[in-house]
């Protein structure tokens, strides 16, 4: 075989390496607010939720932080900025967790953010009490400009502690994954071998 048509080859499995990989999901890029709902649709009671940014992991969700809770109705003593205060519950407790005052599919709680952000992932935690079938939520993430970014739905029914992620990938430009990483060296790695077997084959009259 050619030396050409080896080198050819290894870029060509390089290539095939990248293809094979997964499809990564949207990047969710300049993020300032999510909002939550139920997806049965049942009370909404959510005990904490964290959204995280790329390069910084600060969550801009947390009150701590500078993000703002708000909601369409408050019942049984949660109230919205329960949701992030940092605190999670094991069980129902009303000073730490958001409830909203009735079980209709309008109900919503909406965390405005610190700043935009560039979202590494968003985390729901459920209240894992007799209300833990209802920890089954929509999410939407919007930017500023109020253009949905990210929709989907978190179940923590069955998890423990009740939480559920949203992981999104890092934006153009930003540090690959290490998966990423590993099959451009296998890649380069390739190609390399067919360059350095061309410089071993002797010269022929």
């Amino acid at each position: 075989m050619k030396t050409s048509q080896k080198f050819l080859g290894a870029l060509a499995g390089a290539a095939a390496v990248f293809t094979a990989a997964p499809a990564l999901a949207v990047s969710v890029v300049n993020a300032t607010r999510v909002e939550i709902s139920s997806a049965i649709p049942d009370w909404l009671q959510i005990a904490e939720v964290e959204a995280y940014e790329w390069g910084t992991l600060v969550n801009v969700a947390a009150a701590a932080n500078g993000g703002v809770a708000t909601a369409i109705s408050t019942g049984y003593g949660g109230f919205p900025p329960g949701a992030i205060d940092g605190v999670i519950p094991g069980g129902y407790v009303g000073a730490y967790v958001y409830h909203s005052a009735t079980h209709g599919a309008g109900e919503t709680l909406t965390i405005t953010f610190a700043h935009a952000a560039d979202l590494a992932s968003l985390k729901v935690y459920g209240v894992m009490d007799g209300g833990a079938p209802r920890n089954f939520f929509n999410y939407a993430i919007y930017d500023a400009r109020n253009v949905l970014l990210a929709s989907g739905q978190l179940d923590s029914r069955v998890t423990a502690p009740g939480v559920a992620t949203f992981d999104a990938p890092p934006a153009a430009g930003g540090v690959p994954e290490p998966s990423i990483w590993a099959m451009m060296i296998l890649g380069f790695g390739a190609a390399g071998s067919a360059i350095r077997s061309r410089r071993r084959i002797p010269a022929v009259s």
